[in-house]
């Protein structure tokens, strides 16, 4: 008689809700990422589909990954447990890391628009709360407001529910119509003017506020990844000078202002960057594990290159595609060329 395994054991205990059998299992070795091959889907999000916070905490205490997406549409666990309706879940998996706007490449749902097909209107505010994307549209043409008026129209019982998260969504925008209106500071970094972001800054303003997600260009960012994106260099030296983070990441690529500033070929705000205290020179984004030295030589830019390298930055970290700055080089610039030569060691 073959011996079952420990995995297959591990999924029959998150579907039968059995947190004490489950964590007896992690224990004794079954994988906390296991998938059921019947269904696509991980045991994490089995458990979040079933609203089972305990047994969501377990798994996830014992290293699955929540954002992992299930091998039939493309959901990840936080799609699962707004289906699922547990707010608990979805904090628990939020709080994990689990990426608000993730789309499911089938639907192009996001866990926001599940909340509202599920009718869950107090996970629906939640995930207002944590800055969901408003503006993101399904793979079928709506926008979310499209879904959510098509809701609305096809269902006949929840439509209390559905009513109450239409509250939420619109406080959602008008508190951010608020928000921005009210972000003086991004508006002067974003229109260059030096004299303005002086006297904000000189009259309190926070020098880190990121500005509110509205699907724009400049979502989640503090001013100084702005200024540093835009080549703003009295800007960037007026921030740094007041406080500002160095080494603040936004949220879309997971960059640094050294990123922004090198991606765009600006010298001038790379090298005060590259020189100031407590910058982190090797910092490697998140969506291709390129540090800003791999981004200076990818676009092309010698002078930016040379300013990170002359900084101290390391030469032997690799991109998720394998490449050293090195190697990168020799595509861009060639094997001959002498940026390429000053890497080769």
């Amino acid at each position: 008689m073959t011996a079952r395994s420990p995995n297959t054991d591990l999924l029959a205990a998150v579907r039968a809700r059995d947190v004490a059998l489950v964590e007896t299992l992690l224990r004794s070795g079954a994988d906390a990422g296991a998938r059921d091959t019947a269904t696509g889907l991980t045991a994490l999000m089995i458990a979040a589909g079933q609203a089972d916070a305990p047994t969501a905490a377990a798994l996830i205490a014992a290293g699955a990954d929540v954002l992992t997406a299930d091998s039939g549409a493309g959901a990840t666990a936080l799609h699962k447990a707004c289906q699922g309706g547990s707010l608990d879940v979805v904090r628990i998996l939020v709080e994990a890391g689990a990426f608000v706007d993730s789309v499911a490449p089938t639907t192009g749902h996001t866990p926001l628009m599940d909340a509202l097909w599920f009718k869950f209107p107090d996970i629906a505010r939640y995930l207002l709360d944590q800055d969901a994307g408003l503006n993101l549209s399904t793979h079928y043409g709506f926008s979310l407001q499209e879904h959510f008026a098509y809701e609305l129209n096809v269902n006949t019982i929840g439509k209390d529910r559905l009513l109450l998260a239409e509250r939420h969504l619109k406080e959602r925008l008008a508190h951010d119509g608020a928000r921005a209106e009210g972000h003086h500071l991004m508006a002067a970094v974003t229109s260059g003017d030096a004299q303005a972001v002086g006297r904000l800054l000189g009259e309190g303003a926070a020098v880190d506020e990121r500005y509110p997600v509205v699907n724009g260009f400049n979502d989640a960012h503090t001013p100084l990844l702005v200024a540093s994106r835009d080549g703003h260099t009295a800007i960037v030296r007026l921030l740094l000078e007041a406080g500002a983070d160095v080494n603040a990441t936004e949220p879309t690529f997971g960059a640094v202002p050294l990123h922004k500033s090198v991606y765009n070929g600006h010298t001038e705000p790379t090298a005060l960057l590259a020189a100031w205290p407590g910058v982190n020179l090797d910092f490697q984004g998140a969506t291709n594990g390129y540090t800003p030295l791999h981004d200076a030589i990818w676009h092309g830019y010698e002078a930016c290159a040379r300013i990170v390298m002359d900084a101290g930055a390391r030469r032997d970290l690799v991109g998720h595609d394998g490449k050293r700055p090195h190697d990168l080089a020799v595509e861009v610039f060639g094997r001959t060329h002498p940026l390429t030569a000053a890497l080769r060691g």
